[in-house]
């Protein structure tokens, strides 16, 4: 999945779904189903455990940092910043 239909897909999100743990696990497996991967209740449960743990700790400006250390070049980096202002 490339950049741009994910972030498409994070904006269609209600985001009433993620205020629950339930809503959570809702937009994982279907983000995992349009990748084509099947979660185990155990890997839901972790993957909502990281997003609380990140929506307290995160902001833009650490979370693009963290992709620049993944490998991200500095155009596409540049490309997500426009397009979270």
């Amino acid at each position: 999945m490339d950049l741009g239909k994910l972030l498409n897909f994070v904006r269609s999100i209600p985001k009433e779904k993620l205020k629950t743990d339930a809503g959570l696990k809702e937009v994982i497996r279907d983000l995992g189903k349009k990748s084509g991967k099947n979660f185990t209740e155990q890997e839901l449960n972790n993957y909502v455990a990281q997003f609380r743990t990140m929506a307290r700790t995160e902001n833009v400006g650490s979370l693009i940092s963290k992709l620049s250390k993944k490998g991200f070049d500095a155009k596409e980096l540049n490309n997500l910043k426009k397009r979270f202002k």
